[in-house]
C-alpha cells in the first residue's frame, strides 16, 4: 500500500486538446453552482442541461446576470 502524500505539485493540469464536446453529469446544488461559474468564463455559449432551479442556486444566477453575464432559459432546467 503507497502511503505517500501527496502535494501540490503532484497535479499538474494541461489544456485540453479537445475543443468542444459534452460532459454529462447529474444534476444537483453544487454542480449547478459550478456549471453557471465556468460558463460563465468560457468563450462562446455554453449549455446548462440539469440544472437545478432551486433559490440556492438562482441567487448566483442573479449575481452573475447583474456582472453582465447573458443567461437564457431555454426550456425547464436548461440554460444557454
Amino acid at each position: 500500500m503507497n502511503t505517500r502524500r501527496l502535494t501540490a505539485i503532484d497535479f499538474v493540469i494541461e489544456p485540453s486538446a479537445v475543443h468542444d464536446g459534452d460532459i454529462r453529469v447529474p444534476g444537483d446544488k453544487s454542480i449547478s453552482h459550478r456549471a453557471l461559474l465556468l460558463g460563465s468564463v468560457a468563450e462562446g455559449t455554453s449549455t446548462v442541461r440539469g440544472f437545478l432551479e432551486g433559490a440556492d442556486c438562482l441567487a448566483p444566477r442573479r449575481a452573475l446576470e447583474t456582472l453582465g453575464v447573458q443567461i437564457e432559459d431555454r426550456e425547464p432546467g436548461v440554460l444557454a
